[in-house]
Order: structure tokens, then C-alpha cells, then sequence
């Protein structure tokens, strides 16, 4: 009985190393450190305010990979945090927070994403204008944050179509029965680049309650003529319940050489108020290496220009240096 189920045993072994399996690659680790130091100053309507800054700006770290099947089509996973440098350790609740996280499918037809991710309507034409990521000047001060969404509860289908990309998702919203999906979403983008243009369209509807619907609607446009690339952004969203936004952002960065470059950007909020709200940005950015990126910025808000990224209310300021390091 001993011999025979020495010999099973092997025979088992011996099938396992020899039937079909999976191949999966290495997962990467990856990830961006991203602080700055400097002044911000603010002026919210009954006093104005000032303070030196060391902030953490969307610090990330992640895993991502893919597994090859028999079949030929890969499996595709992300799984990424945002830590909070600056925060105190002590204070916790605030200092990780999920960031795009999912497991997919990928093959010639495209790919299916199921998790947590940014919608096609965040990622379509932002190559195209935002040079200040994640930085205090964030184009989201200008471009309506509550659209520029990374969906929970979420399945997108990617696939490149031509000279571009074309995401469609839908989010499900929230799970309780009685909310009915309550903030479930849909959203459509195709995204191209065609030699030195750059061009997107996207449109978003997010349920806000059970009886209002939130549409956006943005085009982006990108030219590089030469050591200039310049963009233009425009947005509408519309929204029952609250203000309409008429949304413009535009830029301009200009490579002085293959280390240094200059970048301008200027925005405007339109919402049918008395003063729209404006956000205009100079940056001069200095790479140490491929992954490493010093920087020196100064920016202006009015009339809450700085407010929906930055958190600066009212007429404010900003005098900063920055790092940022990839890995």
C-alpha cells in the first residue's frame, strides 16, 4: 500500500508540472513621492490668512501585474494607496486611502476592468492640458472635481480604436437596495493622438439623488508646435439641483531644454454669479533625472479659484517648491 501511494503520489506531481497553467509575471512595485514647502495664503471673506506649508500631494503606492493564460487572454490587476507624508502618524484615519484598485481581462477585443478606477470622462484629454498634477494648481480647481470621478463599485471596457482609445463604464453606485444605486454612474470618452494633435471627448451622468441627474460634457484639445505644447479644455455640466458650470482651462508649457521647462495655465469657472472664479499658475520645473523632478510654483486664485482642489477659499495664493520622485 506504501508503494502504491508513493508511485500515485508521483504520478500526481508528474500530471501537475505537466498540465497547462498559468503564467504570471513578476508584480511591480511602484510608486511617487510628491511634497512641496512653501506659503499659501487665503482670504475667505472675514479675514485674510497665512501659513508655511509642507504638504503631501496625492503620495501614492501600488502593485500592478498580469497573468497569461492558455487561453491567450491575460489576466490584469492594480492595487494602489495614496499616503499622506506630512500627517501625523498618530491620526491615522486620514493618512491611506484607496486609490484605483481592480482585476481584468485583456486581449485583442480590449480590456474589462472590475473595481475601483478612474472613468473614461477623469483620464479623457488631460495629456492634452494638465502639466501641474496633483500639485496645488491641480486643473480640478477649475474642472468640476465632482465629475472628474474614480468610480467604486465599477465596469469599464477599454479597447483602441484608430488613433485613440475608447472607454465606456458604468459604476453601480451604492449597494443598499433603498438607495436604488443611488451616485451610479455612466460614462463614454474617446481619447486620440494623431502626430503633434491631441484630441478628446467625453460626457458623464452621475445620479446626485433620486430625482437629479448630473451630466457633464468636456472637449480637450492639444497642439506641440516645436519646444511648445499648448491645450484647451472646455466643460459644461449640468445639474438641477445646484449652479451649471461653464468651465475653461488652458495651457501652455515650453521645454527650454531637455532638463528645464516653463509652464502657464489659466482657468475660469463660470457659474452664472457676479465674479466668475479664476485660477492663473507660472511653474518652472527642473528634472534631476527621467524620475526625479524639483519644481518652483506660484499661483493666484479669485473669487475661489483655488477652492475645489486646493481647499483655499476666496482670493488666495500660493509660493511653493516641490519634489517629486517615481519609482
Amino acid at each position: 500500500m506504501k508503494t502504491f501511494t508513493q508511485h500515485a503520489t508521483l504520478v500526481a506531481i508528474l500530471s501537475a508540472l505537466s498540465a497547462p497553467a498559468m503564467s504570471a509575471d513578476m508584480p511591480t512595485l511602484y510608486g511617487k513621492a510628491h511634497v512641496s514647502f512653501g506659503s499659501v495664503s487665503e482670504d475667505p471673506g472675514a479675514a485674510d490668512t497665512s501659513s508655511n506649508a509642507v504638504t503631501s500631494h496625492s503620495s501614492r503606492v501600488g502593485v500592478k501585474g498580469k497573468i497569461d493564460t492558455e487561453s491567450g487572454t491575460q489576466v490584469i490587476y492594480k492595487m494602489e494607496w495614496q499616503v499622506d507624508m506630512t500627517d501625523n502618524a498618530k491620526a491615522s484615519a486620514d493618512h491611506i486611502k484607496s486609490r484605483s484598485q481592480y482585476i481584468g481581462l485583456k486581449g485583442d477585443w480590449g480590456q474589462i476592468r472590475l473595481g475601483r478606477d478612474d472613468s473614461p470622462y477623469k483620464k479623457a484629454g488631460k495629456k492634452n492640458v494638465e502639466h501641474l498634477s496633483d500639485t496645488w494648481v491641480d486643473f480640478n480647481n477649475i474642472i468640476d472635481k465632482g465629475q472628474d470621478t474614480r468610480n467604486d463599485d465599477s465596469i469599464a471596457y477599454w479597447k483602441k480604436i484608430g488613433p485613440g482609445t475608447l472607454g465606456i463604464a458604468y459604476a453601480a453606485g451604492d449597494d443598499d437596495p433603498a438607495a436604488e444605486n443611488l451616485g451610479e454612474s455612466t460614462s463614454i470618452a474617446y481619447d486620440m493622438k494623431m502626430g503633434n494633435i491631441g484630441f478628446a471627448i467625453a460626457t458623464q451622468t452621475i445620479e446626485r439623488s433620486l430625482t437629479n441627474d448630473e451630466t457633464g460634457l468636456k472637449l480637450s484639445f492639444g497642439y506641440k508646435m516645436g519646444a511648445t505644447q499648448l491645450g484647451l479644455m472646455v466643460e459644461n455640466v449640468e445639474d438641477d439641483g445646484t449652479l451649471d458650470d461653464k468651465n475653461t482651462f488652458f495651457s501652455v508649457k515650453h521645454k527650454l531644454s531637455d532638463a528645464n521647462s516653463i509652464v502657464f495655465e489659466y482657468g475660469t469657472k463660470d457659474q452664472g454669479l457676479v465674479d466668475d472664479a479664476t485660477m492663473t499658475a507660472l511653474a518652472f520645473n527642473h528634472k534631476l533625472d527621467k524620475s526625479v523632478t524639483v519644481y518652483a510654483l506660484l499661483a493666484d486664485g479669485a473669487d475661489g479659484g483655488l477652492d475645489d482642489n486646493s481647499k483655499l477659499a476666496g482670493d488666495s495664493s500660493v509660493m511653493v517648491a516641490g519634489l517629486i520622485a517615481k519609482f
